[in-house]
């Protein structure tokens, strides 16, 4: 991979062009000429699967204490506990998102995602992340829901429901992805700030505990999860923006009209 790839789509065209981005962010370097990005030109960054761990967190874990030992969870789980963002909730930077008529507000779930640059199964934690081509900010959108139990399909797989980008960047450019910092902004102010120091699997041993049950693809992407109950909400007309130093920022706004 380049240092930062983006996928954007120009009028008339049937696909994303695929190319390095200039370091202003500002257009496409195509072998040493520059063409500007258009207005609305952001692709959803990444062609692959989203894949999210629920409860990796330390803090999410105490915050549902004994319920974990309660019916119908009776213990805390000893493998990950993943959710998918399917590609009908793909969304490029800058996009606008149309939340469903039965929700007022959702959950804004940011994380990093690990951008698999070649398939891997069964991984060995001490070289898992050799798999990973580059990362890239993801932004979980889910409407409230009490449950880690019950799939929560409806909530979060709503069109535009996964914006992602713009763009992914190298990963020799980051090195460990748990040094990330992930700011989070609803219309100019900061609203939470998030650090990856809990986290009960940390990105290498995720991948290994996943792979072990499950093989990921190329271009496929694995976040690094989100807190549970403890995450920002946003409604319509809402301005949306993720920051993390070294992956950029990725904006998105929720509109004022019903899906």
């Amino acid at each position: 991979m380049t240092m930062r790839l983006a996928r954007i789509n120009f009028p008339g065209s049937t696909a994303p062009l695929v190319a390095p981005v200039t370091d202003d962010g500002q257009g496409l370097d195509l072998g040493g000429r520059v063409v500007a990005i258009p207005d609305g030109g952001f692709a959803p960054a990444v062609t692959g699967w989203i894949y999210g761990p629920l409860l990796n967190e330390s803090a999410t874990l105490d915050r549902f204490g004994p319920q974990l030992h309660d019916k119908p969870y009776v213990a805390p789980p000893t493998v990950p506990v993943l959710y998918f963002k399917p590609r009908n909730t793909h969304l490029g930077h800058g996009g606008r998102v149309r939340l469903p008529a039965y929700s007022e507000r959702v959950e804004l779930g940011a994380s990093i995602g690990m951008v698999f640059r070649r398939s891997i199964g069964r991984a060995d934690p001490a070289t898992a992340l050799d798999a990973v081509g580059g990362y890239t900010i993801v932004l979980d959108l889910s409407v409230p829901n009490a449950s880690v139990y019950r799939p929560p399909v409806q909530e979060k797989c709503f069109d535009g429901a996964c914006p992602v980008g713009p763009w992914v960047v190298d990963a020799a450019r980051i090195g460990d992805p748990a040094k990330l910092v992930v700011k989070t902004y609803v219309n100019g102010s900061l609203v939470a700030e998030r650090r990856f120091d809990d986290l009960v699997r940390s990105p290498s041993r995720l991948i290994a505990d996943v792979t072990d049950f499950m093989t990921l693809a190329e271009g496929d992407v694995l976040t690094l999860g989100h807190p549970v109950g403890a995450v920002p909400t946003a409604g319509r007309g809402d301005s949306i923006r993720i920051e993390v130093d070294g992956l950029g920022a990725l904006d998105c706004t929720i509109e004022e009209g019903l899906a």
